[in-house]
């Protein structure tokens, strides 16, 4: 990595510890070299202006748990973006009912679907 490249990525590490309530400290060097600037200029002002503490703290948590699912269901941390295939593994363990043996019945039930 140039001299310049790893300034910018060093620069990013330290913008993403503002963000350590919302991202895992320990991915913090990895999403500095996977995110641009605009990125992480965008998460920051998300995470300042855009949303309410209660949306990011929901926000925060469900990252705590994404990451911790794929941890434990893959061996390895929460790729960034995460692959096609990835996502539908997610769905399709959070779709599946072992007391019915096939996918939930509740998951399948447009009428179980929260409504606002």
């Amino acid at each position: 990595m140039s001299g310049a490249s790893s300034t910018s990525v060093e620069r990013r590490a330290e913008e993403l510890d503002a963000l350590d309530a919302i991202l895992p400290f320990a991915r913090r060097d990895q999403l500095a070299t996977l995110l641009t600037d605009q990125d992480v200029a965008t998460l920051k002002y998300l995470a300042k202006e855009g949303m309410g503490a209660n949306t990011l703290r929901a926000l925060a948590s469900d990252l705590g748990y994404l990451e911790a699912w794929c941890e434990l269901s893959t061996g390895a941390p929460l790729p960034w973006p995460a692959p096609e295939s990835l996502l539908l593994k997610f769905i399709a363990h959070h779709l599946w009912d072992p007391g019915w043996g096939t996918v939930s019945r509740r998951a399948l039930d447009p009428q179980s679907v929260m409504r606002s």
